[in-house]
């Protein structure tokens, strides 16, 4: 992992057996409405301007902690079946996690996955939109990247967002489909 994340010296281990960052290590936590941060980034599919991308449909972002994880190959499957769906809704679905574009481009080959990566290496993107391991049941990831998605409109704003409570939550594909039809499909 990145030597510029925490070093797992931080955190405060509550009663329930979580590890939880001290209050004000990350940003402010976006809602729905609000306009979202722009953001430039090198991706496998080149360079990324998320305001240039929005101009072609909705953009659903999705942050996770690494690749290579078994929640992460087993949750790339659920979204690799269900590509179809989301073409069908005009909706890009773009992942973002702190692994450089090398390891990207292995897990892509790995996991057979047919969208685009963004590395993030800095986590500037990640801190943007407050997408941090705030608690997790191991303190060395906290601060890290968590399993966030932000559904962005062509207008920038934040249509929906669903943060994970510990990075190996998932929200079921199902769901997710059934929050695009209704947010984008009626429109």
């Amino acid at each position: 992992m990145d030597s510029s994340k925490p070093d797992g010296g931080i955190g405060i281990k509550g009663e329930n057996g979580f590890w939880f960052l001290p209050d004000g290590i990350t940003s402010e936590d976006l809602v729905v409405g609000d306009e979202v941060p722009d953001f430039e980034a090198e991706s496998t599919n080149g360079h990324f301007i998320l305001s240039d991308r929005v101009t072609n449909g909705p953009v659903l972002l999705y942050f996770y902690v690494v690749n290579h994880g078994k929640t992460c190959i087993n949750y790339m499957a659920l979204m690799n079946e269900r590509k179809q769906e989301l073409d069908d809704l005009n909706v890009s679905l773009v992942h973002i996690n702190p692994e450089s574009l090398e390891n990207h481009r292995a897990w892509i080959r790995f996991t057979g996955s047919p969208y685009e990566h963004i590395s993030d290496t800095g986590q500037k993107i990640s801190k943007a939109y407050g997408a941090i391991v705030e608690r997790a049941r191991t303190q060395k990831i906290l601060g890290y990247t968590n399993r966030e998605l932000f559904l962005v409109g062509t207008d920038m704003r934040l249509k929906f967002v669903w943060r994970a409570y510990d990075p190996m939550d998932i929200l079921p594909m199902e769901d997710v489909l059934e929050v695009l039809n209704r947010e984008i499909g009626s429109s």
